[in-house]
């Protein structure tokens, strides 16, 4: 993706901040797709209940290991938090997907307790109708008693699940990691600033392929 093509959904992003910017099951756009399901429905919770944090995270994890359609990981409580506080932020942000000795960005939206993950080509063309690729769902049912929130990436279409895994991977560390995170902000807030070549080469040092 070339600095003009991040210029041109820059503003179809910004021209969009007025409204939900692509659509969710709870949006009047173009598409429909599962909602973020309750952790209830994906797990028995009172058997996640009565385990220690490291448990819950091993049985989460061990869970979706064999799944094509998802991938899934944990947080602490402070992590969480981080997260969530910088995402309600600055909830817009680009990642790379390498494939085939290049890469195509996608887009993620941060909407209350799930990231919304689309093609950046997609929302150029019709911001208010991208369908999303992936979705990243935040649980935080065990918070409170465990300190610990569970976090599922459900695959929907164009990534294969090793992508959604580093996709996840990126996206974690882009709003965990400080230095990363400058880059987030200014891309929200200051896009006149932003450098995706130079975010680009820093992600690669901390994240593995």
């Amino acid at each position: 993706m070339s600095s003009t093509g991040l210029r041109i959904g820059r503003r179809a992003l910004l021209s969009s901040r007025g409204a939900r910017s692509f659509a969710s099951s709870t949006a009047g756009g173009g598409f429909s797709y599962p909602g973020a399901r309750s952790l209830e429905q994906i797990v028995k919770l009172e058997l996640l209940e009565g385990e220690q944090p490291p448990k819950i995270r091993s049985v989460w994890e061990d869970f979706h290991a064999g799944k094509d359609d998802a991938v899934a990981t944990a947080l602490g409580a402070s992590e969480f938090q981080a997260l969530v506080g910088r995402a309600a932020a600055a909830p817009f942000f680009v990642f790379p997907v390498y494939r085939h000795e290049g890469f195509f960005n996608m887009l993620c939206q941060f909407q209350q307790s799930c990231f919304l993950v689309t093609s950046l080509e997609a929302f150029k063309e019709n911001p208010g109708a991208a369908p999303p690729c992936v979705a990243v769902s935040l649980y935080d049912d065990l918070l409170a008693r465990k300190e610990l929130a569970l976090v599922r990436a459900d695959v929907i279409n164009m990534l294969d699940k090793k992508e959604a895994q580093l996709l996840l991977q990126q996206l974690l560390a882009s709003y965990q990691d400080d230095t990363l995170y400058e880059h987030v902000h200014k891309f929200n807030n200051q896009p006149e600033q932003f450098d995706f070549e130079a975010y680009r080469a820093l992600l690669k040092d901390a994240t593995t392929p």
